[in-house]
């Protein structure tokens, strides 16, 4: 994956000096094309169930959305110590899908819980 921009993240509360995050962007997918508009927390919860590398960073505290409404997209940002990690763990978002939209990935989704339903 590229190098994106990295974010610094203050954390309320502590003083500045101890703080300071560094979050960098490592993916995002467009929420509206055309005529469709899915919401923010649908994606957001279908990324997490979808993609293990998403799913390990959120279980580790370290992942964090953000959607840009000008854009209509949804960015994940992640601490760079835990993308790194991540990231070797699990070298691509989706495990040999490669990039997806977000309709591909609803699509894919259900044909999965169909198999898994009519193997059941």
């Amino acid at each position: 994956m590229r190098n994106r921009r990295s974010q610094v993240r203050l954390l309320s509360g502590l003083p500045s000096r101890h703080i300071i995050i560094c979050m960098k962007k490592f993916f995002s997918i467009r929420l509206k094309h055309f005529r469709e508009y899915i919401p923010v927390s649908l994606a957001q919860e279908m990324l997490k169930e979808e993609s293990a590398l998403i799913r390990w960073l959120d279980r580790h505290k370290a992942l964090e959305f953000r959607f840009v409404k000008s854009r209509q997209r949804l960015d994940a940002y992640a601490q760079e110590k835990y993308l790194t990690m991540a990231q070797m763990m699990y070298p691509d978002v989706f495990e040999g899908k490669g990039r997806m939209g977000f309709m591909e990935l609803y699509i894919s989704k259900l044909i999965r819980r169909k198999l898994e339903e009519s193997i059941e």
